[in-house]
């Protein structure tokens, strides 16, 4: 196998110049700040449910006086998105610094040799062992946690003779799918599933179907890709464009010993940790990052490390990321502008009585397709469920639809879209942290998207016909 290959020189006179990802995003808050002006504003009244919360009343949607938000408070937006996503970012941090001390063990590098080594002649086991993996971590915890593993993950699959795509697609898609399919995802099936009246996480096992068939027709898609560029790398989307790392050979990694097994089993305990405590515990934020900060403090003292090598690491680590921090802020100012110009409600509004109009066999891909659109305009999961549960939760009442599929359809709708808006922030931030333009992942992702949607669309289907409950 054949690795530490230098990209292909890019060739001149190319027609498309490469776009900044932050360009991208702002160009999104610019859009968001003009749509403001173009779609009446609007909202629905909140009412006091019998739990004590405020939700939408369905019925008392209404238009008010336009507020368009000024393009020219376009920085003043930036900085209200860093505010926003401050808890995130700040997670970020210690998460990063955490995985940084426990990178600097060697003791991934030394597994990193153990996989290149043993599954040299078949490297596509390698993708299928880390989409499992991380897709199993994903079911109680967010996407965002993982950007800071984006950078192992490209070292392993350039070493292994992928392109920096296909580590994209590893990472962006096996640490997403738990949340999307929503076995326990705090932000959407337990804030829908309370406003239906259901337990907690009820109707979990016809998701978990769902998550096995999604997750097998990704890891399939992707090692196919994989395996084509790896034997043509003239065929990568990501052909010409330089790495952002130099992959190196196997041979030149530690090989694995005793300290490194013991690094690893504090990290294999660390993930159970934390798997136990955002599935029982309620575990946030907060409990998150400290989870991973640990993790790799215990992780360097057992590699034997100094209190100055670790605070190096960390500081490090957070380096490393600030990117990705960056963008975060900047993609959830475009939220934050359309909220101001009260639009939201309006596009929730139309979607709702347009759904209306169809039988349940086709409402029920239909509202995923209403919940794609809205998480254009309403990225926050846990936003998305407030706002539209109330709306489509009687509309399904009223063909006969299950709550439980309506939920369904927030799931998908609000967690697949997530991989193709480029004011996605977890989205952006992964890319950036495998040195991956937007354009260049919609190469890839158009087609993979396009898969997703029609088994989206069929599951609904199919949610339907089983009479899902």
């Amino acid at each position: 196998m054949e690795t530490g290959k230098k990209a292909a020189p890019v060739k001149s006179g190319k027609k498309f110049p490469h776009i900044h990802e932050y360009l991208i995003v702002i160009f999104m808050l610019v859009l968001a700040c003009v749509l403001t002006y173009l779609i009446p504003a609007g909202e629905y009244s909140r009412i006091t449910n019998e739990v004590g919360k405020k939700v939408v009343d369905p019925n008392g949607f209404h238009f008010i006086k336009n507020t368009p938000v000024n393009p020219v408070y376009l920085l003043n937006l930036i900085y209200q998105g860093f505010v926003k996503q401050s808890k995130l970012i700040f997670t970020m941090f210690f998460i990063a610094g955490g995985v940084q001390m426990l990178i600097d063990t060697e003791a991934i590098h030394a597994l990193m040799r153990v996989l290149a080594t043993r599954f040299s002649r078949t490297p596509r086991i390698t993708i299928v062992v880390m989409m499992v993996a991380f897709g199993i971590m994903s079911v109680p915890i967010q996407m965002n946690y993982f950007i800071p593993f984006s950078g192992v993950v490209l070292m392993l699959c350039l070493m292994m003779g992928y392109d920096s795509v296909t580590a994209a697609a590893v990472i962006i898609t096996g640490s997403s799918f738990g949340s999307t399919c929503g076995m326990l995802n705090i932000s959407t099936t337990a804030i829908a599933n309370e406003m239906a009246g259901l337990p907690l996480y009820h109707g979990m096992g016809f998701r978990w179907v769902g998550f096995v068939i999604i997750l097998i027709l990704t890891t399939w898609f992707i090692c196919r890709y994989a395996e084509n560029v790896r034997l043509h790398p003239e065929k990568s989307v990501a052909y010409g464009i330089p790495n952002i790392v130099e992959p190196g050979r196997p041979e030149n990694l530690p090989l694995m010993n005793r300290g490194h097994m013991s690094v690893l089993l504090v990290l294999a305990l660390g993930v159970a940790a934390l798997i136990y405590g955002c599935s029982y515990r309620k575990w946030s934020y907060e409990e998150t990052a400290v989870c991973f900060l640990f993790i790799g403090i215990l992780s360097s003292i057992v590699a034997g490390k100094n209190p100055n090598q670790m605070c190096t690491s960390f500081v490090a680590g957070c380096k490393v990321i600030m990117g990705a921090c960056v963008m975060i802020g900047i993609a959830r100012a475009v939220a934050i502008a359309m909220s101001a110009g009260h639009i939201l409600d309006t596009v929730v509004f139309y979607i709702a009585r347009a759904l209306q109009n169809f039988p349940p066999l086709v409402q029920a891909p239909m509202m995923f397709w209403a919940h794609t659109i809205i998480n254009f305009f309403v990225t926050s999961g846990s936003g998305q469920a407030n706002l539209t549960m109330p709306i489509f939760l009687p509309v399904a009442d009223l063909i006969g639809m299950s709550p439980e599929t309506a939920i369904l359809a927030l799931n998908y709708g609000d967690g697949l879209s997530n991989y193709i808006y480029p004011h996605s922030s977890s989205l952006m931030a992964f890319l950036a942290a495998c040195g991956v333009g937007y354009g260049t992942w919609m190469k890839f992702m158009s087609k993979l998207f396009l898969l997703w949607f029609v088994f989206a669309s069929l599951f609904m289907m199919l949610a339907v016909v089983v009479q899902y409950s």
